[in-house]
């Protein structure tokens, strides 16, 4: 399941912002390579965590004439684009300024106003971590965690979630880079530190792109959903043979489903046994035949659409993510 409300995306995007701003002015203040990593870092999450909550709402517009399973694959679209903007803007740059920090080494000076900004840091990511796992936890119910993690079909809450354990991480790596480096008097430490930090922002990079990717290509669901679903078809008297089972993911609440049904014609007709006997004309009288036909002809179909409606009605039931279901007569 998804979540819809985007209370930990918003939390994200309020909390990065408050801290680019603090950060650039603790960089401004000390120098540190390492502050200015967490600066651009923090920069990164609020931009991308401004284009998850978007992705989030655009992707929640109702289906019309042009898209007529609607909008659900652009929240995946907007958190490939914000794994993109860690990559690239997170990664990317604190790499760099790391790796020119190292051939080119400058001054550090660490105040008290940097261990202020770095502890602010601290407790703001961490609130806002709590708030994402605390989230993570009420959607994914019983399952295991790690399970959740790798087949969440919500990108935004997995992508805050990891984002702001990477920020926690992130403070500490600047803070033990700051602290070696006024220890010893040597910049390399605060250097690396924010090498490491690039590098752990690189990581959750590709592997958030890389799930969104696969969410984007529309990937089946899960097959224990499946495997429930041919169960109660095969239980259906009315159903001989499913075949052809077709699944994927339309957005993170919704699934299509399409399967080839082999109906038994004889049971649908033995429930208009009652009418029938009633309307059974007299064989002598082809218009009445020929009506009588035409009337059985049109109450068999109606039936077989009754059959498929409850067959709709009950799989929502189990399931409410069964939004598409096609079942054409084999």
């Amino acid at each position: 399941m998804a979540s819809q409300n985007g209370g930990a995306v918003l939390l994200a995007l309020l909390g990065n912002t408050f801290l680019t701003v603090i950060k650039f002015v603790a960089f401004a203040i000390s120098g540190s390579g390492a502050m200015l990593s967490e600066s651009v870092h923090s920069l990164a999450d609020a931009g991308n965590q401004f284009l998850l909550w978007l992705g989030m709402k655009k992707s929640q517009r109702p289906a019309d004439d042009r898209f007529q399973y609607g909008y659900g694959n652009l929240r995946f679209l907007y958190a490939l684009f914000s794994a993109i903007g860690i990559f690239v803007l997170g990664c990317g740059f604190a790499i760099y300024h790391g790796v020119d920090a190292l051939l080119h080494p400058h001054a550090v000076e660490p105040g008290i106003e940097t261990w202020i900004v770095l502890i602010v840091s601290l407790l703001i990511e961490g609130y806002v971590l709590y708030a994402a796992a605390k989230e993570v936890n009420s959607v994914r119910g019983e399952e295991e965690f790690w399970s959740f993690v790798r087949t969440s079909n919500d990108p935004t809450l997995i992508a805050v979630l990891f984002e702001d354990a990477i920020a926690c991480l992130g403070v500490f790596v600047a803070a033990a880079g700051i602290a070696l480096t006024a220890w010893t008097g040597n910049p390399a430490f605060d250097a690396i530190s924010s090498i490491v930090i690039g590098c752990l922002l690189g990581g959750i990079a590709v592997w958030l792109g890389w799930r969104n990717a696969q969410l984007i290509l529309g990937p089946s669901m899960p097959k224990d959903v499946t495997d429930k679903v041919l169960d109660y078809l095969n239980e259906q008297d009315s159903v001989v043979r499913v075949d052809a089972v077709r699944t994927r993911l339309l957005s993170s609440n919704e699934f299509r489903l399409k399967a080839e049904i082999d109906y038994d014609g004889r049971v649908l007709a033995a429930r208009q046994i009652d009418w029938v006997k009633s309307s059974l004309p007299d064989s002598g009288d082809e218009a009445a035949v020929k009506q009588f036909a035409e009337d059985f002809g049109e109450r068999l179909l109606d039936s077989l659409g009754e059959e498929v409606d409850r067959f709709e009605r009950e799989l929502q039931k189990y399931d409410s993510r069964l939004r598409h279901l096609d079942f054409e007569s084999d």
